[in-house]
């Protein structure tokens, strides 16, 4: 679809119309419809049958589209912001809709911009109204949907042919009206067509699809190697079904074809052998009278919906052969359906027997002159198609049903052997017997009346035999004279008229004007005596009325005069407010309503628009376990109805609020079970004893593969046992365990398995047997003939059923060891079969012991040793030693082909596959950790290479600023060059820069830019304009260099349209007759020459007040008394002195102090001053020298004290002073320097003041300076460290009142605020957030400092197709073999996290403060994946707690959860940043249940 610019566009008739395909947008375009080019191309498109894909209901996600429009989204201030940044705010003063105009950052001062995009639809800007599509208009009429009804049917389109069947169209348009505001399009056909010069062409005319080729003869539209003479003929056959009404030409005498026109035109026949013809682009059925839809069918004869009855067959065979061309039969001319096959001999296609085809004139058409063709063809024979089916068949065929124009010879061409041929032939000729036989009659079926009313029609005109009348062929009566045709009138009951059906009303209310007729094409019966209307085109031979006439008004307007609205009845989700109304002249005469009854009345409106708050749930998280029972968790928010906006919870009904928590249950958890001990295995001395440990899951135990269960939790199954010790005779003997923890020199190593030899049943399979060194090469088998061989061939059983089991049976026994049974099947899809077809290696056990109780004992314990000496319990004989796992040599290490080195250069590593598998090669963790051969190596790929580079050439310029350049080239420290890519490019040395900057004499100039637009919207402002002083190459340079030309200006006045200003209208009265009252005022925003303009373009700052207090003095019957002044509270200095004041009634009653003006009241309090206070310093003692030797210093506190005002006692009471400045000056020193003794070197320390506490309360740190000088005073290094004096030490100014949560600000302080407050958390005051102030239970957050980029959970969403492997060495590639497709993926950003103060722990589930970018919410440190089960986690998260005073505890642990998983936890040394890898094929990591996210005070 091209740009409403495009020239394609121009030649749809389009003139500057801007729509949604516009080449840029600005604020003459109209992005919310289609232009008429647009339209074109789209319509085009569906109508060619392109939009059938649309026809499929989708079957992905559906999106939750908002439903209120962006501007109410998104409010005007708001689209300033994201538009022009921060601060900006709408100008005022400007006009609404069109254009969104916005004050800069700093305010309106600074002029207003705008980037000529209309405001967003939906912004309000007025009452009641509001922007669309870059109009103000009403809400309420612009909320109705309004559903789509056809317009009328257009005229019919000029027939698309002259004759052979062409097509009419029209269409109609859904505009009567067109849908608006979600209503629905107009359902039904939008164009039909109908056939039109259906009568045959004449003969010898071109193809219809040929003319149209022929159309771009001359034209090789650059193709290379077509000439300028190029011709072009149709191209039938190799085209594809779908595309046979696209323009397909051949290059006349070659091969070659190309695509001309997306369209063949409407009429064209889809193909040679059909008569369907192409209508818009697809292929639509049609008979063979060329009209569409029609089944009329060419009989065999070759007659158009003929009975086969004008022609008779004639067949044939021939089987005589002599060598050359032999002649079988003339076809006459006239013939159809010619039929004809030669059978070959053989059975092969080569039997020397070939047909062919000539005229009448013996010009061979068809494998003349001892050539023959091969392959499938088409001939065309004056204007009828031929098929041949090719001579490389075993059956050779001609094939023709339409009717030929002259004679034909069929011939067979005979060589070789001179095999005899077997041809068989039939075709139809026409039966004449005489030309008299067929004539026109005039008496067929009456055709389609002309006209609607008052028309004709006339009888069709059919070729008939005269002897029976039976319809045949047009062809057959040709050549006599057309009868003149038979006609009579129709429809002469009706006629059509133009027909005025209503007018307007005058456009003048007062004087001349015009007023509109709506003149309407009606049928008028006369039977039935009634009008009905016809579309516009049927009165089209009518002359049409006027459709204005001329009026005049009455001069009295008459108009619905309102009072003020009523309170709204709701204050949320839309309620319904009043006013009066009264009918009302021009001339402010009230008159009766039924006056004004053609004028709209509003007297009732919605109001309070706002939907009113609900509670709004976020998808359940996934269970918090991966197996068993758990909890999952979602939160539960107070919004608006839209849900785009959070609100404080007490907004919501808290009865009705839904729970955050929920139970969840996922399959059982697969756990270790252990057996009991076994006995030991030597009956003295040191040895071991082993027990049986299997994964299982379910009610029933079964046994599951142990990778499913906790590889970490696995117990022991093996451990240590004492026995009473051996006899010293014999010496120590200790049994070593089974483990193969003897290194032999040699050992036997095989490969794996082939596949067996049979798919189902009992087979064979063999494996490679090789002896080999302990360092993997093979050695002489005879090195290993102590060790045993394993079998280099088995016997291998591919079950065709599988083993089923029952339950077992009760124990045998009611104590002790007994034996329990069930029963084993074999079974194939749940059909039992014989137990052959089930492999017997893999038979569950039918009976296994079981154990009870024990038994009472009747006699003593038997010991375990008591067993023959030297011959420990053969572990193999233990119940369930099967499940024992112990290393052995069924199970050894395999290994991998070395990887690519990691570096191309200076030292890297490889990498290959080390897994552990048993002697079956399937996956095994029974293998030996010491002998497990290494996974990495180290490689050198030699040194890397390195930039180099020539000197500097010279400059380009030798003033005004120049360029030179250097050679720099990447090279290997051997010389050898290289692209610049083996380089790291970051580091390239830069290859040219500038010189001779120095400026031209006579070059500088000043470069103006034009004026920026006036400093204000409204009144009297700046404009200001930039100057540069510039080389004559535009370069900025110094404004030095212009010093010698006068410095054009760079601001001048200029004046907007005048400021809206503030209007209050005259006071009302009091709203008390007597005491203090009310007076209220109308206050509105008023712009000269406009009137009252919207409240938001004038300054809310210098608004008038709208309510004032009054009082009527004379019903006052109450006043105030007033006692004594009490003595001042202060002994000196300034204070503050108090009497009592009440109110008093008559008769001096005491009364409530509201009866009292309280306007009039006296003062209570005021200031008093006594004799000056008296203020001294008090100064401590020196405290020690800070230096042995050498100059030091000594400290002592001074501070400013109020002096008693009795000197009665002796001693001072010192009260600090909050203000030193009351003491006199000077102020005594706090340090001076002391000398105790000259040191033995010349160097000390020197020691400044203390500098400020850190903090105004609580703990704080304060600092001074440390110097080592000499005695000179020059800085030395000579200092002892042992005697350097502490630069640093802790102070403290006051106790800080310091909250220890959320709760205790709220109650103590009565904030209701969300925000960061100081809380003492342990021994620290940290900085917390609290949110949800407004509610009893507010919660406390940490803000993340260093951002949400570093701190985020990802629950990565590729999967690996083959998830076995972990590819690029763990790192992530966009073009990996994935699937995008985990339903768990997820990616979360924090700003905030939850934090519990009384145990420490983030709440990792709490999101409220998290914004998830794509899948689903990930809690808060989790990750995982679902991409790799071969130890390559991709999910991550990170943590960075800098600048919160908290850091992540030392015993902080996470949890796999899931198969295959993999955890990879880096942690900083401070504990303040955690980043982790974690993810399994599928599984993710989150901090441990119990111990959760615990958080430490740093």
């Amino acid at each position: 679809m091209p740009h409403d610019d495009n020239p394609k566009c121009r030649e749809a008739g389009m003139k500057h119309q801007y729509h949604v395909m516009a080449p840029t947008l600005n604020y003459d375009t109209n992005p919310w419809s289609w232009s008429k080019c647009s339209r074109k191309y789209i319509t085009e498109f569906l109508d060619t049958g392109y939009g059938e894909c649309l026809l499929d209901e989708p079957v992905g996600r559906t999106y939750e589209l908002p439903t209120l429009l962006p501007g109410q989204i998104y409010n005007a201030n708001r689209q300033c912001e994201l538009m022009f940044g921060p601060g900006s705010q709408i100008c005022p003063y400007m006009k609404q809709c069109k254009r969104l105009w916005c004050t800069s950052a700093e305010g309106d001062h600074k002029g207003c911009r705008t980037q000529h995009m209309p405001l967003a639809d939906g912004t309000d800007c007025g009452h009641g109204m509001y922007c669309k599509h870059g109009m103000c208009i009403n809400k309420e009429l612009d909320m109705q949907a309004v559903n789509g009804e056809w317009g009328p049917w257009g005229p019919y389109s000029v027939c698309s042919r002259s004759c052979g069947g062409g097509t009419r169209s029209t269409t109609r348009d859904c505009n009567k009206p067109e849908p608006r505001n979600g209503g629905r399009f107009c359902v039904g056909r939008r164009m039909k067509f109908r056939s039109c010069n259906t009568e045959p062409c004449p003969r010898g005319k071109k193809d219809f699809r040929e003319e149209q080729c022929s159309q771009f003869d001359g034209k090789h539209f650059n193709i290379n190697g077509l000439p300028p003479s190029v011709r072009w003929v149709p191209k039938y056959s190799g085209i594809l079904m779908k595309d046979r009404c696209k323009l397909f030409c051949r290059v006349a005498g070659t091969m070659a074809y190309y695509q001309l026109k997306d369209r063949v035109v409407d009429g064209t026949p889809c193909g040679p052998d059909t008569y369907d013809i192409c209508v818009q682009g697809l292929c639509r059925q049609a008979g063979c009278d060329h009209v569409l839809n029609s089944k009329a069918r060419n009989d065999k004869c070759g007659v158009c919906g003929g009975d086969n009855s004008s022609c008779k067959t004639l067949a044939g065979t021939f089987n005589h052969a002599q060598y050359g061309y032999n002649t079988i039969v003339r076809i006459p001319a006239g013939a159809t359906n010619i039929d004809i096959k030669q059978v070959s001999y053989s059975g092969k296609p080569e039997d020397d027997n070939y047909l062919a085809l000539s005229d009448s004139q013996s010009n061979f058409l068809l494998n003349g002159n001892f050539v023959v063709a091969m392959f499938k063809r088409e001939i065309t024979f004056k204007g009828t198609v031929i098929e041949y089916s090719g001579s490389d068949t075993k059956v050779e065929r001609i094939n023709c049903t339409d009717r030929i124009e002259d004679e034909l010879i069929l011939q067979v061409l005979c060589v070789g052997n001179l095999y005899n041929p077997d041809v068989h032939y039939s075709f139809n000729i026409p039966i004449e017997e005489k030309r008299e036989q067929f004539v026109w009659d005039s008496s067929g079926a009456w055709l389609e009346c002309s006209r609607l009313c008052q028309g004709e029609r006339r009888r069709k005109t059919v070729c008939v035999r005269k002897s029976d009348h039976l319809e045949v062929s047009d062809q057959r009566c040709e050549h006599l004279p057309h009868p003149v045709a038979v006609t009579e009138p129709c429809n002469s009951d009706c006629e059509v008229r133009w027909h005025v059906t209503g007018k307007s009303e005058c456009s003048a209310k007062c004087g001349p004007g015009y007023r509109s007729l709506d003149v309407q094409c009606m049928k008028y019966s006369q039977m039935k005596r009634m009008n009905e209307r016809m579309e516009a085109g049927v009165c089209a031979d009518i002359t049409k009325p006027q459709t204005r006439e001329i009026c005049h008004g009455d001069c009295l307007l008459k108009s619905w005069q309102y009072s003020a609205w009523s309170q709204c009845s709701k204050t949320c989700g839309r309620g319904i407010r009043h006013r009066e109304s009264y009918c009302m002249n021009n001339l402010g005469r009230r008159l009766v309503e039924r006056e004004c009854s053609e004028n709209e009345r509003v007297v009732t409106e919605p109001c309070n628009d706002q939907p009113c708050p609900k509670w709004t749930v976020s998808e359940w998280s996934e269970c918090l376990v991966t197996c068993g029972k758990g909890m999952k968790h979602r939160q539960v928010y107070c919004t608006t109805e839209a849900g785009e906006k959070k609100l404080s919870e007490h907004f919501c009904d808290p009865s009705s609020k839904p729970s955050t928590v929920g139970s969840c249950e996922l399959p059982g958890c697969a756990t270790w079970q252990v057996g009991i001990w076994g006995a030991c295995a030597v009956t003295c001395g040191h040895g071991y004893q082993m027990r049986a440990v299997r994964c299982v899951q379910g009610d029933y135990g079964d046994r599951v593969d142990d990778r499913e269960c906790n590889a970490a939790a696995r117990p022991r199954d093996t451990q240590d046992c004492e026995m009473p010790a051996c006899p010293r005779a014999s010496g120590p003997q200790i049994t070593p365990r089974p483990d193969n923890s003897v290194q032999l020199v040699t050992e036997w190593r095989y490969g794996s398995w082939t596949a067996c030899s049979v798919s189902c049943g009992k087979g064979k399979r063999a494996r490679y047997v090789s002896c080999r060194d302990h360092q993997g090469g093979v050695a002489d088998e005879s090195y290993c003939v102590h060790l045993p061989r394993p079998p280099e061939f088995s016997t291998c059983f591919s079950p065709c059923g599988q083993w089923h089991v029952r339950e077992w049976s009760a124990c045998s026994v009611t104590c002790g060891v007994g034996r329990a049974t069930r029963q084993v099947v074999c079974s194939n899809y749940h059909q039992p079969v014989d137990q052959s077809f089930c492999d017997p290696d893999e038979r569950p056990a039918a009976e296994q012991e079981c154990t009870t109780a024990p038994c009472p004992s009747t006699y003593n314990h038997q010991h375990i040793y008591e067993q023959p000496y030297g011959y420990p319990h053969d572990p193999g004989h233990h119940p369930g030693h099967s499940s024992w796992n112990v290393p052995s040599a069924d199970n050894q290490w395999r290994t991998g082909p070395w990887g690519a080195c990691s570096s191309t250069c200076a030292g890297g590593f490889q990498r290959r596959v080390v897994v552990c598998q048993d002697a079956d090669g399937r996956s095994s963790s029974y293998c030996d950790e010491r002998v497990k051969p290494a996974e990495t190596k180290s490689c050198d790929s030699g040194p890397c290479p390195v930039w180099n580079y020539g000197v500097w050439g010279e400059c380009t310029q030798t003033c005004g600023g120049g360029r030179k350049t250097r050679l720099v080239v990447c090279q290997r420290p051997s010389g050898q060059r290289l692209n610049d890519y083996n380089c790291d490019i970051l580091e390239k040395p830069p290859d040219t820069e500038q010189c001779n900057l120095q400026s031209c004499p006579g070059s500088a100039s000043w470069h103006r830019q034009p004026w920026k637009p006036c400093s204000v919207s409204c009144g009297r402002g700046t404009k200001l304009r930039e100057i540069a002083c510039v080389f004559q190459n535009q370069t900025q340079i110094e404004e030095a260099h212009c010093s010698h030309l006068p410095r054009p200006r760079t601001q001048k006045a200029c004046r907007a349209g005048g400021c809206p200003a503030w209007k209050a209208n005259r006071w009302r009265e009091c709203s008390a007759t007597c005491g203090s009252g009310v007076q209220r005022r109308d206050v509105y925003c008023r712009l000269k020459g406009s009137g009252r303009v919207s409240e938001e373009l004038c300054n809310p700052h210098l608004r008038p007040s709208t309510v004032q207090v009054c009082h009527t003095p004379q019903c006052t019957h109450y006043i105030w008394t007033v006692g004594e002044w009490e003595q001042c509270n202060a002994t000196c200095g300034e204070g503050m002195k108090s009497r009592k004041v009440r109110c008093e009634g008559p008769s001096s009653s005491p009364a409530q102090d509201d009866y009292c003006e309280p306007s009039a009241r006296p003062t209570s309090v005021q200031h008093c001053r006594e004799e000056p206070c008296q203020y001294m310093w008090i100064t401590g003692e020196w405290s020690k020298c800070s230096a042995s030797c050498g100059v030091g210093y000594q400290q002592r506190i001074v501070s400013c004290s109020l002096v008693p005002s009795s000197f009665h006692s002796q001693h001072f009471y010192t009260q600090p002073s909050t203000n030193s400045k009351n003491c006199p000056e000077p102020e005594p020193p706090t340090t001076q320097s002391c000398l105790l003794s000259e040191c033995p070197h010349t160097s000390y320390w020197k020691v400044g003041p203390w500098s400020k506490c850190s903090q105004t309360c609580g703990s704080g740190v304060m600092e001074r300076r440390i110097e080592c000088v000499t005695s000179k005073g020059q800085l030395s290094k000579h200092c002892r460290p042992s005697e350097r004096p502490a630069s640093q030490a802790t102070c403290q100014e006051r106790q800080c009142h310091v909250f220890t949560s959320c709760r205790e600000v709220q109650l103590r302080q009565g904030v209701r605020i969300d925000g960061e407050y100081y809380l003492k958390i342990k021994f620290r005051t940290l900085q917390i957030y609290c949110a949800e102030m407004q509610t009893d239970f507010p919660k406390e957050y940490v803000t993340l400092r260093s951002g949400q980029t570093d701190n985020y959970s990802e629950v990565y969403g590729q999967r690996l197709i083959n998830p076995f492997e972990c590819p690029y060495n763990g790192s992530r590639r966009q073009d990996c073999a994935c699937k995008n497709d985990y339903s768990a993926a997820g990616y979360t950003l924090f700003h905030k996290v939850r934090l519990d103060l009384n145990s420490l722990q983030i709440i990792i589930t709490d999101l409220q403060f998290s914004q998830t970018i794509h899948g689903r919410p990930v809690p808060f440190a989790t990750a995982g994946d679902c991409y790799s089960a071969a130890k390559c986690p991709q999910g991550q998260f990170s943590i960075n707690l800098v600048g919160t005073g908290l850091k992540v505890a030392p015993n902080a642990k996470w949890t796999s959860q899931g198969n295959y998983v993999s955890v990879k936890v880096h942690r900083s040394e401070d504990g303040t940043r955690i980043y982790g890898r974690c993810g399994g094929f599928c599984g993710k990591c989150i901090p441990h249940a119990h111990s959760g996210l615990l958080l430490q005070v740093h």
